[in-house]
Formats: C-alpha cells, sequence, structure tokens
C-alpha cells in the first residue's frame, strides 16, 4: 500500500547534532510533498524549539509536538492538546527538586527553564541554545502562579544511574507517562499523550489509514508512533528496541539516514 503521510522525529533523526537541517533531508522534505505525501515533525520538542529551517518549509500540513502532547498547523496554531494538570507537574518537579538533574517545561507551544542552567546542558547539547529559553528562578513556582498546564515536563540527568528509581517514583504517585530521547534524559506527559496517539488523531483528521503511514525515529519516545504506523523505519543509530521493532532500517542520522528514508518511500522501493 503506498505511504500518504510520513511521520519522522528531529533529533537523532532529522537533525545532525540536534541543530542542523541538511539540504538533503530538507529537498526530500519538499520533494515528498511535491509527490502528494504529507510529511510531519514529530518531536519532543516544543514548537518554538524546533529550528526555524524546519518550521519554515512551505507546505508541512502539521507538528507533531512535546511527544505528541500538542498539535500544530502549518500557521503555527495549536489543534490539538493533550496537557498535564499544572497541580500535578508542581508535584513532579518538587520530586525532580530530590535529583541531579536539570528541568524545563513546555507550555503554550514554548520551554521554560531555570535561570540557574547548568553548564553541564552545554556538553549534552554541544551548544548554548538551552540558555536563551525563557527562564525562571524557581520552575514549579512559576508553575504553580500560572496555574497553566502543560504540555510536557523535560529533565536532563546527570545521574544517570539513578533513572530507573525516579522513574519508578514518579509513576507511583503520579499518574504520567514516562519516556525518553536519550539516556541521559526522561519526559513526563500525560498518560494519553505519544506519538502514536498523535499520528493516529492525524491520520483521522486526513482521512488516513494507519497502513498508509510511516514513522521514521531513533528514541524510546518514537516507539509508538513506529508501533502504530503500517511503514516503520528505524535510523541507523537508533536503539536496538527501535530496530527491533522496524520493518526498515536506514543510515544512521550523519549520513542522513531519515533523508535517504524518504527518498526510498517516496519512490516506492519501501512500502
Amino acid at each position: 500500500m503506498a505511504v500518504r503521510l510520513v511521520a519522522f522525529d528531529l533529533d537523532g533523526t532529522a537533525l545532525k547534532r540536534h541543530r542542523a537541517l541538511t539540504e538533503r533531508m530538507r529537498r526530500a522534505v519538499l520533494d515528498a510533498l511535491g509527490a502528494g505525501i504529507l510529511v510531519v515533525p514529530a518531536t519532543g520538542r516544543s514548537y518554538m524549539d524546533i529550528p526555524e529551517e524546519v518550521r519554515a518549509i512551505p507546505g508541512i500540513p502539521c507538528f507533531l509536538t512535546s511527544n505528541g502532547a500538542n498539535i500544530v498547523d502549518g500557521e503555527g496554531r495549536s489543534i490539538c492538546t493533550d496537557l498535564i494538570p499544572w497541580v500535578w507537574c508542581v508535584r513532579a518537579l518538587r520530586i525532580l527538586q530530590e535529583y541531579d538533574m536539570q528541568p524545563s517545561v513546555h507550555m503554550g507551544g514554548a520551554s521554560v527553564n531555570l535561570k540557574t542552567a547548568d553548564p553541564r546542558i552545554v556538553a549534552r547539547y554541544g551548544n548554548s541554545d538551552y540558555f536563551k529559553r525563557y527562564s525562571v528562578e524557581d520552575l514549579a513556582g512559576y508553575v504553580e502562579a500560572q496555574r497553566t498546564d502543560v504540555e510536557k515536563i523535560f529533565a536532563v540527568l546527570f545521574e544517570r544511574d539513578r533513572k530507573a528509581e525516579l522513574t519508578a517514583r514518579i509513576t507511583s504517585e503520579l499518574s504520567l507517562g514516562v519516556s525518553a530521547s536519550g539516556p541521559d534524559n526522561i519526559e513526563l506527559n500525560s498518560l494519553t499523550a505519544s506519538k502514536g496517539h498523535g499520528l493516529s488523531m492525524l491520520c483521522e483528521r486526513f482521512g488516513i489509514e494507519a497502513a498508509q503511514t510511516a514513522a521514521i525515529g531513533d528514541s524510546i519516545n518514537d516507539i509508538s508512533m513506529l508501533a502504530f504506523a503500517g511503514c516503520p523505519v528505524a535510523m541507523g543509530n537508533a536503539e536496538a528496541c527501535i530496530k527491533e521493532m522496524a520493518g526498515y532500517e536506514t543510515e544512521s542520522c550523519e549520513e542522513d539516514g531519515a533523508a535517504r528514508a524518504l527518498e526510498r518511500l517516496i519512490s516506492g522501493e519501501w512500502k
């Protein structure tokens, strides 16, 4: 069955070193759109954290952001949200404070960080973009004062060996979904928010069957959309669990694997 919609992850998939969209990937997206295939970035990032060069690609119908908690149309307007109640967010942030980590929250399509951003973040991202976001002194206090439900809580963990402990504690005390986009972070969403659920909603919106979709990803937060898609594609640099469930494997992120996968989907080589 021909693919009519392709969802692709950004970090570790379409973006090199978490920053750059290659010209080959940009061209592949435009070629897919030109061939009548809907192309949707599906990311754990907030909408405003998506690089401008991606948001500016003409013809992208939607952006699946914050792991599906906020689906945004091509004009940057939210068309569907699945949020964490602000009270639960505050409780989760108070728990996170007991660990060596750096938290942020996604609210209203953007990210909010602590002003006391840990310099170790630069080593994680390879650049200082993290420090340019809106920042506050007390993240939990800020959410409590705003009383605004949030899309996602993200935390970079500096004690990887405590990740399982933290995950168990969060899930035992709060009804939140836990995922990750790497071994050194944790992502908290509504139980029903996921890339897979977001992809299913887009299929309903555009009248597309699951079998007519493809998904390209590399990390744990991509599992749900690869499980939903008729044509799941793993990056060459993907985690083992992603490769095990994929129907196809493309080259690594540094080898333009996402672009190569799109090219194969457009040609009909992969179905």
